[in-house]
């Protein structure tokens, strides 16, 4: 589901800004827990491009801005330059840091700490990986973030380039989800999903489109 184009209003003195959020294309390492691992774009990540610059061309874009990890700076650089542009990085947008478990998959994670990830799959929200970032910490770095960008674009359409967990804490915010639902939302690579933020509520106008 999508509305492209101009961004919507309620009331005049109340314009919004609307934020397509974009998940970088994929990356080596895909199905892993990459978190803040600086992996690059893989080869299928690089063909997945072209697709998602035809795809942005609805919207009237003014702006991007992108995490500092790689997979998602080679993304947001590619569409900044398609859409010309300019991008600005903000370390703020990165993946939540999953710590000890970066770079593992499921599979090496059960092995080598199987109680602690049983707890962790059931109450992500509420355990810490050792080494890692609070999941609550995270959610408020990223809806401080988003707000940012949202209260210097007003009445614009703007790009984000960030992570899978990211864009799930911003869709579930903007729908009112309480956190443990959080993976019931699918955010693929170079999923696109829209949120206009108003001065008093967002509204959710698209979905991993």
């Amino acid at each position: 589901m999508s509305n492209g184009g101009a961004v919507m209003r309620t009331r005049p003195d109340q314009p919004a800004c609307r934020l397509v959020l974009v998940r970088h294309a994929a990356a080596e390492g895909e199905g892993r827990f990459q978190g803040q691992a600086d992996a690059q774009l893989s080869a299928e990540g690089r063909r997945q491009l072209p697709a998602l610059g035809r795809k942005l061309r609805r919207y009237k874009i003014t702006i991007a801005y992108a995490s500092d990890l790689r997979r998602a700076r080679s993304t947001a650089a590619f569409a900044a330059r398609r859409l010309g542009v300019r991008l600005e990085i903000r370390r703020g947008l990165r993946e939540i840091d999953f710590g000890r478990w970066q770079g593992l998959c499921w599979e090496q994670i059960l092995e080598q700490s199987p109680r602690l990830a049983r707890l962790w799959a059931k109450r992500f929200y509420a355990r810490r990986i050792p080494g890692g970032e609070r999941f609550g910490q995270f959610k408020k770095r990223i809806q401080r973030e988003l707000r940012a960008i949202a209260a210097a674009n007003p009445a614009q359409n703007v790009l984000v380039v960030t992570h899978a967990g990211v864009i799930r804490v911003a869709l579930a915010g903007a729908l009112g989800m309480p956190d443990r639902n959080l993976f019931r939302l699918t955010v693929d690579p170079c999923g696109l999903s829209v949120v206009d933020h108003f001065r008093y509520g967002v509204v959710v106008r698209c979905v991993n489109d």
